[in-house]
């Protein structure tokens, strides 16, 4: 691991100077566009390369304490990796990524989702959540012949109209499980005010979310 580390620091300059970012606008709600020094942010954050050429956005109005965005949104079919991507928020702050792999761990994603199948303000407010992935989704690629094209290609029609109508994490409209922590905690910290409130169009999920790693001691600003 070590080594691994070391090497990375080594080359971590020329990886940085050899990212190609993304040309797609953002339309995710609260956020602004990425730039270079986000995205070598993103790098150091992630040590992943794909995913960093792949971020287009960043909370408007949520940073840590040092002043790094904590979650990015994401061109679901970047022209630079040629991937295809479900998600379209990535958390990527160590400590709060490190902080919630140990929630799901502990099965925070079963207690959230058999909360979400008996209340129905969580259904409802997840079910426009996922609405809203899937509608920001299809603004950035419908209107793309090209990659349309690209997207039946990989996927067939079926797939790729699946692709397009999946919401949080690729998860189906109506799906009452969580899925991904995650996810969930990166689309919510899309939704705060200036000053760090979360706005009303924070959900419940993210809500609960927040005060789960509070309980746990862990500082959401990093």
């Amino acid at each position: 691991m070590q080594n691994n580390l070391l090497i990375f620091l080594l080359v971590f300059p020329s990886v940085c100077n050899a990212l190609s970012e993304s040309t797609r606008r953002c339309f995710f709600p609260n956020s602004i566009e990425t730039t270079p020094s986000d995205l070598q942010i993103m790098l150091r954050q992630t040590g992943q390369a794909a995913p960093t050429e792949a971020a287009i956005g960043v909370p408007s109005s949520c940073n840590c304490r040092h002043g790094f965005p904590q979650a990015f949104a994401m061109d679901p079919m970047p022209a630079t990796t040629g991937r295809v991507n479900s998600g379209l928020v990535k958390l990527t702050c160590p400590l709060l990524v490190n902080a919630i792999d140990a929630l799901e761990d502990e099965g925070m994603i079963s207690a959230l989702s058999k909360k979400m199948e008996k209340v129905e303000d969580w259904q409802r407010s997840a079910r426009d959540i996922h609405g809203e992935h899937a509608q920001i989704r299809k603004e950035m690629i419908i209107g793309d012949a090209q990659q349309m094209d690209v997207l039946k290609d990989r996927l067939g029609e079926n797939g790729a109209n699946a692709f397009l109508n999946s919401g949080v994490a690729g998860s189906t409209l109506d799906s009452l499980d969580v899925k991904c922590i995650h996810a969930w905690m990166g689309d919510d910290l899309f939704r705060f005010r200036d000053g760090g409130e979360p706005s009303s169009a924070s959900s419940p999920l993210g809500k609960a979310i927040r005060e789960g790693l509070v309980e746990k001691g862990v500082d959401l600003c990093g």
